[in-house]
C-alpha cells in the first residue's frame, strides 16, 4: 500500500472493487441556474450509444484447458476423496494465494492464474471461474478493513473490499466457513453479500473506473453501461456514469443520473457531494445550498463514506463540517486509526486535551496491532503530560 498526502491509502492499488468515484471541486463555471427536482427513480434515457468493445462475463471467467486441468487434476486427486468438493477448491485457492502477489488493475480469471497476481475482483473471477469448473456455488461479500481510497488529479476513489464464500452441501454436516482472500486477518466491517447481478456490475464499474483514470472515456463510457445493464440501482455505477457525462460536457444528463441516483440512494454522500460540485459549476446557489444542508444531515451506515467526505471538509478548510464527519465516522467505527489521529489533531489544536484523550483511550480498546498500540499509547502518554 502506498501513502500520499494526509495518509491516503491508494485504492485501484489497494483492494479495489466497488469504486465510488467522487469529483474534487474546481473554481465553478457561472451558467444560468436550474431548480431541484424531484424524479421517479425511473433509469434515464441513454443518448447516445457507447462505441467502444466491452468483454462479455464469459470471457472475464474463461480458463484456458491446461489450467482447468491442472485444477481438476488436483480437485480429483484421490488424496482428496474424503474432503467436500468445496474444501478441495478452498485447499487449491490456499495454494494460488500462498504466491500471490498483489496487482491495482481488474483482470479476467486466466490471467489471474498465470501471473499469479491480481486485486480483490480478479481474484473473486478466478474463484468463480473454478467453482463454475467444479459445479460449486461460490457468493461474494462486500467487506472492509482500512479505508482506501486515492486521490489522482480531480478525482477522489474509494474502494470496498470483496471476498469470496463456498456454499457447502446443506448435507455434508459441515460447519466451516470457507473463504477465499488475500487478507486472511480481522476484518474491519461487514457488508451485505452480493447478489449475480451486483457482483457483475461491481466487476465492469471497477473495469470502468480504470479505464476513466486512463483518459479512455468511450471506453468508461461503455463498461458503465454494461454495469448498469446488470444492475441499475448499483449506486457507484450511477455516480460513476454521472461524472463521466460531467466530462464529456453533458452537465444535463449529468445531473439527471444525480437526481437518479439520489432517488435510489437518497443519503448517499459521494452522490450528494458531486451534485453539489455539478451545481456550483452550473451556477445554481440555491441547489448548492439544499444539497449542502442534505450533505450535513445524510446518516450514512457505509463509514468510508464519512471519511472521503471528512477529507474533502478538512482539505477544503473547513475545519467544523470535517470535526462533524470524524466524530461521526468514530461513534461507528472507533477503531479507524486515520479518523482518530485526524480528530485528535483538531481537539489538540483548539485545546480539548479531556476530549482527544478519551478519543484515544476509547481507540486503544479496539486497536490489537501492536504498531498501532504503540503509536496510541504514545499520543497518550504525550497527552497526560500537558
Amino acid at each position: 500500500m502506498r501513502r500520499i498526502a494526509l495518509c491516503l491509502t491508494l485504492s485501484l492499488a489497494g483492494c479495489a472493487q466497488q469504486v465510488a468515484v467522487t469529483a474534487i471541486p474546481q473554481a465553478p463555471s457561472i451558467v444560468q441556474p436550474t431548480t431541484m427536482q424531484v424524479y421517479a427513480p425511473q433509469v434515464p434515457a441513454q443518448t447516445f450509444a457507447a462505441v467502444a468493445a466491452v468483454p462479455d462475463m464469459s470471457d472475464l471467467l474463461q480458463l484456458t484447458a491446461a489450467q482447468q486441468q491442472d485444477f481438476l487434476s488436483y480437485f480429483h486427486h484421490p488424496r482428496y476423496a474424503d474432503q467436500t468438493p468445496e474444501y478441495r477448491l478452498y485447499s487449491y485457492m490456499q495454494n494460488v494465494l500462498a504466491v500471490f502477489q498483489f496487482s491495482g488493475s481488474t483482470t479476467p480469471a486466466s490471467e489471474v492464474m498465470r501471473t499469479g497476481s491480481a486485486n480483490c475482483v480478479s481474484l473473486a473471477l478466478l474463484t468463480k471461474a473454478l467453482a463454475d469448473v467444479a459445479g460449486i456455488d461460490v457468493r461474494f461479500r462486500a467487506t472492509y478493513r482500512e479505508p482506501v481510497i486515492d486521490i489522482r488529479g480531480d478525482l477522489l476513489l474509494q474502494a470496498t473490499h470483496v471476498r469470496s464464500y463456498l456454499n457447502a452441501d446443506p448435507d455434508s454436516n459441515t460447519i466451516r466457513q470457507l473463504y477465499i482472500d488475500y487478507f486472511r486477518g480481522r476484518l474491519s466491517y461487514q457488508g451485505d453479500f452480493l447478489s449475480d447481478a451486483r457482483f457483475k456490475a461491481t466487476v465492469y464499474n471497477n473495469l470502468a473506473a480504470e479505464a476513466l483514470l486512463r483518459g479512455e472515456l468511450d471506453q468508461a463510457y461503455a463498461l458503465v453501461q454494461t454495469s448498469l445493464q446488470h444492475d441499475d440501482q448499483f449506486v457507484p455505477a450511477i455516480n460513476l456514469m454521472a461524472v463521466l457525462l460531467r466530462r464529456q460536457q453533458q452537465p444535463a444528463l449529468a445531473q439527471q443520473w444525480y437526481q437518479y441516483g439520489l432517488a435510489v440512494a437518497p443519503q448517499q454522500l459521494a452522490l450528494l457531494h458531486n451534485y453539489q460540485v455539478l451545481a456550483t459549476q452550473l451556477g445554481d446557489q440555491p441547489l448548492v445550498q439544499q444539497l449542502e444542508q442534505q450533505l450535513v444531515l445524510a446518516d450514512s451506515d457505509d463509514p468510508f463514506e464519512l471519511y472521503i467526505q471528512a477529507v474533502q471538509a478538512e482539505q477544503a478548510g473547513r475545519e467544523d463540517l470535517a470535526i462533524s464527519f470524524y466524530q461521526r465516522l468514530q461513534k461507528k467505527v472507533p477503531y479507524l486509526l486515520q479518523a482518530n489521529q485526524a480528530l485528535v489533531r483538531h481537539y489538540l489544536k483548539h485545546q480539548q486535551y479531556k476530549a482527544a484523550q478519551k478519543l484515544l483511550e476509547s481507540a486503544l480498546e479496539y486497536s490489537y496491532e501492536p504498531e498501532k498500540r504503540s503509536l496510541l499509547e504514545h499520543k497518550l502518554a504525550m497527552l497526560r503530560t500537558m
